[in-house]
């Protein structure tokens, strides 16, 4: 609070002495067309400043020297209408509020009257050319002087870093500026003399041209530079998703090659071993001269169970591929490999409903599809404990929605962090394989409600129909062909245990496949 007293004391005290030097010493009478002009020009040059390369919040213009040469030449009513100009072209720029731009004012009138008397105290009444320009240096140094001094004042009362050797260094860093603007100013009131206002207009004409190029081509280099920096972003978070991609993939391989290591140990290892071990009994047995193992029923009995075990291998191993690699799904599309992976669940005595769309998909969406409701399926045979469920396919709008739904026993938020505790990561695989296919995943569920599971997926362009040699398109082939066409959509149902089903199939223009058996006759339980 003080320090603002102190401020604003200071700047009260800058407009008093503004006014008494104007109504005391500045005569009044003079050109205030010249003046007029002068206050747009300075306002122009002041709003459209050019940014200084290398330097933060730093501008430069022409408005300096059309502060010298107006001044010189038209006297008081052009510094009066400068300073005005001046502060109000600052301030649509930098918004800098009422207190700075009153500062602006006084500073600009106070630095703008020392450059007037100090060139008509070396000019005199007629000076010659070389006193002119020594006049035209001495207005431009008292110009920065009053201006560097009355600067580092209000930077000492703001209590900010400043000292004597900073205000010199600054003075002298102007300096070099200041003494050719000086000469080429008291050169302008020669013009002015013998052409009147628009003289000095044509000589500071051309030099606002230069600034308004200049300000063209900063803008230019600023658009340029915006755009290099969203591109360089843009960049960056594409190589960081895809590094995070990279990374999930990883994880999601691991994930799926302990789950396929965990499967072959309890399914094809456990039974390899367990021939193992009644193979190596049966010859121990042998060597020991039993004779019920060399009997006709001792040996039909071993090769049944070494056929039975061999057959159970290859079902489990059939199993395995098909889970990494679902042939139907890119022979006979995402109905008929779901319906395959659907009908496993009737040996753990699950009854479920298929309801798939039939219209043309992109690849990817159809295996992301069914990548998700295998997972999903996986997660309801190890812990819904469920009696049916229902998987649906369908588009609407732009979007592909796949729902996973069972009447099982559900979960609590709560149960479902513990679980997460234990490392049972399958709603998490769930929710990395559809955000890497670009969809939304949402998770339902309360005890004893069941669960259900939702994906929405942006629609990609179905693929393009080949051309034949002749440039005609070649005819597709129905998805279905064992059903009259009723409908674009495929429903399906299977009790546990009897693997009813009812398909639909479907409309036109869907995807070439390969035509599918006549599903057997079956009834209903």
């Amino acid at each position: 609070m003080q320090m603002s007293r102190r401020l604003a004391t200071f700047v009260v005290g800058l407009w008093l002495g503004a006014v008494a030097l104007a109504v005391l010493v500045m005569p009044w009478a003079g050109n205030w067309v010249a003046a007029g002009v002068a206050s747009v020009l300075v306002a122009g040059m002041a709003a459209f400043a050019v940014p200084r390369f290398g330097e933060v919040n730093s501008r430069w213009s022409t408005s300096g020297f059309f502060h010298l040469a107006f001044s010189f030449a038209v006297g008081p009513p052009a510094i009066l209408a400068m300073a005005v100009a001046q502060a109000f072209g600052n301030a649509t720029r930098r918004r800098p509020g009422w207190f700075r731009t009153a500062f602006n004012v006084a500073d600009h009138f106070l630095a703008d009257t020392a450059a007037w008397l100090c060139f008509r105290a070396v000019a005199g009444g007629h000076p010659q050319p070389l006193t002119l320009a020594l006049a035209g240096v001495a207005g431009s140094l008292g110009e920065v002087v009053v201006n560097r001094t009355l600067l580092a004042a209000v930077k000492a009362l703001a209590s900010e870093p400043s000292t004597v050797l900073g205000t010199l260094r600054e003075f002298l860093q102007s300096a070099p500026i200041a003494l050719p603007f000086g000469i080429t100013a008291a050169a302008a009131t020669l013009l002015y003399k013998t052409e009147g206002t628009w003289g000095i207009v044509t000589l500071l004409l051309p030099i606002a041209m230069v600034q308004a190029s200049m300000v063209v081509l900063a803008r230019r280099a600023h658009g340029q530079a915006l755009a290099e920096e969203a591109q360089r972003r843009e960049r960056e978070g594409l190589l960081r998703r895809e590094a995070q991609a990279l990374r999930r993939a990883g994880d999601a391989s691991e994930a799926e090659r302990k789950r396929i290591a965990a499967d072959l140990h309890d399914s094809v290892i456990q039974d390899v071993s367990g021939l193992l071990l009644r193979s190596s009994a049966m010859l121990g047995r042998l060597s020991d001269g039993d004779p019920s193992i060399s009997s006709r029923e001792g040996v039909e009995t071993f090769l049944n169970y070494t056929r039975d075990l061999a057959a159970e291998t290859v079902r489990e191993l059939r199993t395995l591929m098909v889970e990494l690699a679902p042939p139907l799904l890119d022979e006979e599309g995402l109905s008929s490999a779901l319906r395959q992976l659907l009908s496993r669940l009737d040996r753990d005595h699950i009854s479920w409903v298929l309801e798939c769309t039939e219209e043309q998909l992109d690849q990817r969406q159809e295996r992301l599809a069914y990548r998700v409701i295998q997972e999903a399926l996986r997660n309801v045979v190890k812990h819904a404990q469920c009696h049916t469920v229902w998987v649906t396919v369908r588009t609407e709008s732009d979007r592909l929605l796949v729902s996973i739904r069972d009447d099982g026993r559900g979960f609590s938020a709560a149960e479902r962090a513990e679980q997460r505790k234990k490392g049972h990561a399958g709603l998490g695989l769930l929710a990395q394989t559809a955000r890497d296919g670009g969809g939304e995943l949402s998770i339902t569920s309360a005890p004893g409600k069941g669960t259900r599971v939702e994906i929405s997926v942006p629609m990609l362009p179905p693929p393009v129909a080949e051309e034949t040699t002749e440039g005609e398109v070649a005819p597709v082939a129905p998805a279905v062909v064992s059903h009259p066409s009723v409908g674009g959509r495929v429903v399906e149902a299977g009790t546990a245990g009897d693997g009813l089903e009812t398909s639909v199939p479907a409309a036109r223009g869907s995807r070439p496949r390969k035509p599918r058996s006549p599903a057997p006759a079956a009834s209903r339980r």
